[in-house]
C-alpha cells in the first residue's frame, strides 16, 4: 500500500504528465494523436480538476496551485473557441418564416438493428435525414425511400457511404468522394423550403489518427462551402469536436454557427459524458434553435443527432 507520500508523488507525476498532455493540445503541436486530444480537451480538464481536488488534500497546496493555473489557461484556450463559435450563432436574423428539422446519423456498417434504425428515421418527423456508413442499411433504402422520396447517394455499393434522404425536393443533389480515399463521404443536397433555397451538406470524415487525412477532406469541405450561395446546414460524423484546431478553422474560414449546445453522440455507453464527434453546423440565414442526441442508438456505435432549425428572409 503506498505511503501518504507516495501517493503525493503519484499524484505530482499524474499533474505533470496531464501539463505536458494540455501544452501539446492548446498550443497545437503536430504530434500523433494529437486531433484525438484536442477533441478531448474538456475531458482532460475535468479530470485535472479531480486530480487538483486531490493534490490539495495530499497536502501538495503549493503545487497544487500551480497546477490550477495550468488548468485555467487550458479552459480559457478551448473556452475562446466555443465562444468564437456562439458569437456567430448570436448575430440578430428577424422573424422566422419556417423551419427545418434535420437528423445526422453514422449508422454503423453491419448494424445488427438495421431494421429498428431505419423505423426510427422513417417515423422520425425529420424533414432532412443524412446517414453516414449507409451499408449498414442498404436492405432497408426501400423504406427509406417511402418515408423519404427524394434521395441521393449509394448508387454504388463499391463506393457507398454518406446519403442524404429529404421529403422535399433535392434540386441537382451531387455526391463527391474525398481525397485520400474513394469513398463517398460528401454530399450536396440543395432544397427549398417556404421558397427559399437551403443547401443540405453531408460529411464523414475520417478518423484522426490516419495522420494527415481529415485535414485534407476539411480543405475539400471547405472549398465545396465556399462555392455554395444561400444558406447552408453542414451536418455529418465530423470524428472531431467543435474545438478541435482544424474545425476552429473550418468554422472561421466558413462563419459556421453551432447549436446552442454541443451533445455528445460517441461512445455511446458514456451518454452524455461522451464527445460530439457528431455535429451540424449553419451559414447565413439559418439558426440551429434545438439540438439533441438520440437517447438510443440503435445498434450504431455513435447517437443520432437532431436538429431544429429556423429559417430567416435573406436580407
Amino acid at each position: 500500500m503506498l505511503s501518504r507520500d507516495e501517493f503525493r508523488g503519484a499524484l505530482l507525476a499524474l499533474a505533470a504528465l496531464l501539463t505536458i498532455v494540455l501544452a501539446i493540445v492548446s498550443l497545437g503541436i503536430n504530434l500523433p494523436g494529437a486531433l484525438l486530444l484536442q477533441s478531448l480537451r474538456l475531458h482532460l480538464i475535468a479530470g485535472g480538476i479531480v486530480l487538483l481536488v486531490l493534490l490539495v488534500i495530499s497536502g501538495a497546496r503549493w503545487r497544487a496551485g500551480l497546477f490550477a493555473a495550468v488548468l485555467v489557461v487550458a479552459g480559457v484556450h478551448a473556452g475562446r473557441f466555443i465562444f468564437e463559435y456562439q458569437e456567430r450563432r448570436s448575430a440578430p436574423l428577424g422573424p422566422a418564416v419556417a423551419e427545418l428539422s434535420v437528423i445526422s446519423f453514422n449508422v454503423l456498417t453491419g448494424n445488427r438493428r438495421a431494421t429498428e434504425a431505419v423505423e426510427f428515421l422513417a417515423g422520425s418527423d425529420a424533414d432532412v435525414v443524412v446517414v453516414m456508413e449507409t451499408p449498414g442499411i442498404a436492405g432497408h433504402l426501400d423504406r427509406m425511400r417511402d418515408a423519404f422520396p427524394y434521395s441521393i447517394g449509394c448508387e454504388s455499393p463499391q463506393t457507398c457511404d454518406i446519403s442524404i434522404h429529404s421529403r422535399l425536393p433535392i434540386e441537382a443533389g451531387e455526391i463527391r468522394t474525398m481525397r485520400p480515399f474513394r469513398f463517398e463521404r460528401l454530399a450536396i443536397a440543395p432544397v427549398v423550403i417556404a421558397g427559399q433555397k437551403v443547401t443540405i451538406v453531408g460529411v464523414h470524415l475520417s478518423k484522426p489518427y490516419f495522420d494527415g487525412a481529415s485535414g485534407a477532406e476539411l480543405f475539400a469541405v471547405s472549398r465545396t462551402l465556399s462555392q455554395i450561395e444561400g444558406p447552408v446546414v453542414l451536418a455529418g460524423d465530423f470524428n472531431a469536436a467543435v474545438w478541435s484546431g482544424p474545425m476552429v478553422r473550418l468554422g472561421r474560414d466558413q462563419q459556421l454557427a453551432p447549436g446552442p449546445f454541443y451533445p455528445a453522440t460517441w461512445p455511446v455507453r458514456a451518454g452524455p459524458l461522451g464527445v460530439p464527434i457528431d455535429n451540424i453546423l449553419t451559414r447565413g440565414t439559418v439558426r440551429i434553435m434545438a439540438l439533441s442526441a438520440g437517447s438510443d442508438s440503435f445498434g450504431s456505435n455513435h447517437r443520432p443527432l437532431l436538429a431544429r432549425i429556423e429559417l430567416y428572409e435573406a436580407p
